[in-house]
């Protein structure tokens, strides 16, 4: 009885952990996804990168932020918040796809200017695969990725750079 009873306590903290965020990689590109804590089913996080080190950073969600527009976004540690510091945005808000006729899912991008996607991963990986992200116009998402998903892709950034220094 009591095995059971720690076996299903331990299966009910873990899975939720698991299924949170998600690795993949292809020969050209590496993924982490990371659910919205709160909001799972409505909120993602993506950050990828390339071969040639462009990173991108996404997150889709079912706000329509008067969609296509730009607007901001900050970054701030989940821990220690006096001892991190938090980080601004411009992101570009688009529709990614309508559903039906009243859903639709959109996208917030960070604008790539060749440093704030890689500054928000590197922020991301320094707050320990967590983050308090503000998107001007909604309420606070929480995003916290496995550590086992986010190392994968941080060893897998770190050999596309890697690879492209050795050419």
């Amino acid at each position: 009885m009591i095995t059971s009873l720690i076996a299903l306590t331990v299966s009910a903290f873990s899975l939720p952990l698991l299924e949170n965020s998600t690795y993949s990689q292809t020969d050209t590109k590496c993924t982490l996804t990371v659910k919205e804590q709160h909001l799972p089913e409505n909120t993602v996080l993506t950050m990828s990168t390339d071969k040639r080190n462009n990173f991108d950073v996404k997150i889709y969600h079912l706000n329509d932020l008067q969609a296509p527009s730009r607007g901001e976004l900050s970054q701030h540690s989940m821990d220690n918040i006096e001892q991190y510091p938090s980080f601004n945005y411009i992101v570009d808000h688009n529709l990614f796809k309508r559903l039906d006729n009243q859903t639709a899912i959109y996208t917030a991008t960070i604008a790539n200017d060749n440093f704030s996607p890689q500054l928000f991963t590197q922020a991301f990986k320094a707050h320990s695969y967590r983050t308090t992200l503000r998107l001007e116009g909604l309420k606070p998402f929480a995003f916290i990725a496995s550590q086992r998903q986010a190392d994968a892709f941080f060893r897998c950034a770190e050999q596309q750079i890697s690879t492209l220094a050795k050419r």
